[in-house]
Formats: structure tokens, sequence, C-alpha cells
């Protein structure tokens, strides 16, 4: 598919047959109940989104801006230009990165359903120009939802810990580990519940501050590989779990449980194990400017410790505006 991201996303929206307006929202659903039937199949409200297509103009524009914000984003990170090439690792990375902003679950949850429309759109072009395509957007979708489920609270405004000590002290022992590493070093919740021995890069001292510093190497997001710094004695805590019992990993779902426990018992909001990289963030920001780097330093080197692609990711966790 050729042209602009705008004109692509039009041209999609009205030659795969997903534009209904006009036509009868009530009529289509029933429709819809009746072949999910035939086929065995539940008339749940997601199952019923794969069979009818989009009835009213605000709904149209508001999934044609996520589709356009999709398309801009696959072009800008992995040089896709074509709609029809988007794929579901395409789709996991901008619905990941929505997470990794800290947009509201509702919101999160409005792209999800867009990104399905757009594959009910990318499915029928495919078939009806004969095209030999297929798609499996939404399986990004389920693949993340339990994540967005439990790292995007509703709230609004800044998701850092008012106090992370005491969180972090609250916290079941056994994730206790994982709650340090996090706020010492930024580590998603990913790289902070699995650490293997090849991953202790041993103590050394903070370029930045003169600190010594313990180093753990981490693969995160998209296969990105980085260095992040612990305080010597978290280092030391993990080195020696380490060596005792081969590597050290911690369920993420009871550790995200544990954290909400903790901020319960610690009379503070739950924000997720994200918030602890919030707390990361904002702290490392200061520490950093406190030892004379200038505003533009430190927010570059924070950036780069977070594993951001993006300096503009970096300005949502320091309220910058």
């Amino acid at each position: 598919m050729k042209g602009s991201v705008k004109g692509q996303t039009l041209h999609l929206f009205n030659t795969s047959g997903l534009n209904q307006i006009g036509q009868s929202k009530y009529n289509a659903k029933n429709g819809a109940r009746m072949a999910l039937a035939a086929e065995g199949r539940s008339g749940t409200s997601s199952n019923i989104a794969t069979k009818t297509g989009i009835h009213g103009k605000g709904t149209r524009d508001n999934y044609l801006g996520k589709w356009q914000e999709l398309a801009k984003y696959a072009n800008e990170e992995f040089g896709i230009r074509d709609l029809e090439k988007i794929t579901t690792d395409h789709t996991r990375a901008f619905l990941a990165e929505k997470i990794e902003n800290g947009v509201s679950y509702s919101h999160w949850s409005g792209y999800a359903a867009a990104v399905g429309k757009l594959e009910k759109a990318l499915h029928d072009y495919s078939a009806k120009f004969d095209r030999g395509n297929s798609y499996d957007l939404r399986a990004a979708v389920s693949e993340l939802r339990p994540e967005a489920k439990t790292e995007l609270p509703r709230f609004e405004g800044t998701r850092n810990y008012a106090d992370p000590n005491t969180l972090i002290a609250e916290t079941k022992a056994q994730y206790q580990l994982s709650a340090r590493i996090q706020h010492e070093s930024g580590l998603r919740i990913a790289g902070a519940t699995n650490i293997k021995l090849e991953q202790l890069r041993g103590l050394s001292q903070d370029q930045h501050t003169g600190k010594e510093v313990g180093v753990l190497a981490y693969v995160g997001k998209g296969g990105l590989h980085g260095l992040v710094q612990i305080s010597p004695a978290t280092y030391n805590n993990l080195k020696d779990h380490i060596e005792q019992n081969g590597s050290f990993a911690v369920s993420k779902d009871g550790y995200r449980s544990a954290l909400m426990s903790a901020a319960e018992k610690s009379g503070q909001s739950y924000n997720g194990s994200h918030g602890l990289r919030w707390n990361f963030a904002q702290e490392r920001f200061a520490e950093l400017q406190s030892h004379g780097a200038s505003y533009e330093a430190a927010l570059g080197i924070v950036s780069h410790e977070l594993g951001h692609n993006r300096i503009e990711i970096t300005y949502h966790y320091l309220g910058i505006t």
C-alpha cells in the first residue's frame, strides 16, 4: 500500500469493508452473534468485534487516529512505510511503549481495541484483493494486557511512590531484592525478577558520581543490551543468592502482589512495579545534577540508563512537558 499514513489508513478503512457508517449497528451485532453461534464460539463483545465494522463517525476518527499513531511508530522505529507490512512484533513494541509511558489502563485499552479493528481491516483487505497476507495483531494485545492491567492503575499524574524505602521494607522478604534492584537501577520487572550468574559484572565506580556500585548486565525491550548499577550491598546480596541457588528468579505475579500488599501496608497508592522505575528516574536525575551534571546531560544519562530509545519517554517519567 502506498501513500501517506493518513491516506493509507483512509484507503484501508473505506475499501476493506470496515466502513459501515449509516448501516444498522444493531443488525450487524445480531448477525455477528448468529455467525459466532454457527462457529461454536461465544458471543462476547471481543468476539463480536471481530465480525462487525465501524458504524459511527466518532469511532472512525478515534480508530483512524490510533492506526496512524501505530503506522508512524512503525515507520520511525522499524522503517515500515506500508500499512500492510505491520506485524505482531511492531504492534507489541507500540503497545509496550504505551505501558512504558504510563498511560491510563482505559487509554491503553482504547489502543488495544483499535489494534483489533486494524487486524480485521487488514485481514479483510487482504482477502478482498487476494494479497495472501495474514495478521495476528491481537496476539500482542493478549500478551501485554496482563501487564497493562497491573502496571497501569487508574491514576492521574506521577507514578512514583511517595516513600519507596518503606514500600520495600513492607514487601515480603522473598521479593525485597527485586524491589531494591528496580529502585536502584530502574530495571523493568522482567530484568529484576530473573538474573543469572553471567549477568554479574562485579563492583566498579560510577563514572558520573564517583560512588562504588555493583554492575549488572541485562537484555531489555527489543533485545537491547545494557548495563545498570545497583548499590554494593544489593549487589552482594544478589551475588550470594545466585551462588547458593544457581540463579535469582521470582514470580512476576507474586512480586506484583507483594508490592500491592506493601503499598497498602505503607499507606501508599499502588503504582505497579513500574512505579519504582519512576522513583529511580527522578532520584537519579536529581543525584546527577547534584554532582555537577547539566540539565541536558542528566536527562541524557537517565534516558540511557532506563533503556529508552526516545528521550520524550524520559520527559514523562520526570514530569517534564
